[in-house]
Order: C-alpha cells, then structure tokens, then sequence
C-alpha cells in the first residue's frame, strides 16, 4: 500500500479526473445515452474520488473504505460486461477507457491506495448493494415508464419477470460473493498490516 498521503492523494485525484473525462469523452456526443449504468457509474466514481482526493488533501482524511469496496463493485460490474460482451461492442477510444480501464484503474487503486483492515463485515456486505440496486430500480421504473429497458435484457416484456429476475438474483449473488471475497483479502491484508 501506498504510505504517502500526499501521494495517496494525488492517486486519487488523477484516476478520479481520467474516470470523469472519459465519460465525457464517450457519451457527450451522444447526451441521450447518459442514463446507462457504464456513464452513470463512471461519473459517480470520479466524483467520489476527487472528494476523497481533495479531503486527504485538506484535512488529511480518509473517506472511509466501504466507499472503496463499492467503487470496486461497480467497477467489476462493468469489467463484467466488457469480459461478456466484447466481441458485441468492440470497445474503442473512451468506451475501452470506461470498460476496461477504469475498472482496472479501480482495481488498482483498491489494491495500492485503500487503507486494508477498515471494513466492518455486517456494513459492507449490504453496502455493495446499494447503488447497483439504485440503478435497478431507474432501470425498471424508467423501462416502464418509456418503454425503453436501456438493456434489453432487462426487458420484462421480452424476456419475462421470472427470467428477469433469475438474471437480477443471480448478478446479486455474484457480486456479493465478490464483496465478500474482497473483504476477505482486506481482513487477511489489514491483519498482516497490523504487526
């Protein structure tokens, strides 16, 4: 991990401003698309980061580290996308950036920034769930509203509610596994940190 604060914080501010200008970069030339859950994440992510930046900056604090571990969930999120729907997209100029490495940029200052051995188990495992959830319900209220699902996997009409929620229970399922994994190697990590 990263000792410096200051280092710390210039990290965060950098990876928080690329996050920013590639969902610019990306969805400005098409404004209508900014209610997809790649813009929307990338957004929150980079804001999230330069608060943090910028308060490490000011009064040498850290926002605290279930801040992180969601950031690092809604970047697996849309790494899981670019690892399923590659040869769909063909991810190029800032879409690459948004898929691929944004979330690696996530990864990456998860493993190297985050202060390890923060995370209060009963806390975060819910935590993770929240703004995915957020988004599910936009997704679902929007798609009946206009009759656009953003994603037509989520089409109820289409493709059914059982399936829908098959698909839903089964994202859950996969994503809490994966915040309990990270939680597992931030309790393992701040442990050996504490000697």
């Amino acid at each position: 991990m990263v000792k410096n604060v200051k280092l710390q914080a210039v990290l965060k501010l950098i990876i928080g401003g690329i996050l920013l200008l590639s969902a610019a970069w990306g969805y400005l030339p098409i404004p209508n698309h900014m209610n997809e859950y790649t813009f929307l994440s990338n957004i929150f992510e980079g804001l999230v980061l330069l608060y943090s930046g910028l308060l490490l900056i000011s009064k040498r604090k850290h926002t605290p580290t279930i801040i992180d571990l969601c950031l690092v969930i809604l970047a697996f999120i849309m790494l899981g996308i670019c690892v399923t729907n590659n040869r769909i997209f063909g991810f190029q100029g800032a879409f690459l950036f948004l898929h691929v490495l944004n979330p690696i940029l996530i990864l990456l200052h998860w493993i190297f920034v985050t202060e390890k051995g923060k995370i209060e188990k009963a806390k975060h495992f819910f935590a993770v769930f929240v703004l995915p959830g957020l988004y599910m319900i936009f997704l679902f209220i929007y798609g009946s509203v206009t009759g656009n699902y953003i994603y037509p996997i989520f089409d109820v009409k289409v493709v059914g509610l059982y399936n829908v929620a098959m698909l839903v229970l089964m994202i859950g399922l996969i994503f809490g596994g994966l915040s309990y994994l990270l939680y597992f190697i931030d309790k393992k990590v701040g442990n050996r940190n504490s000697y």
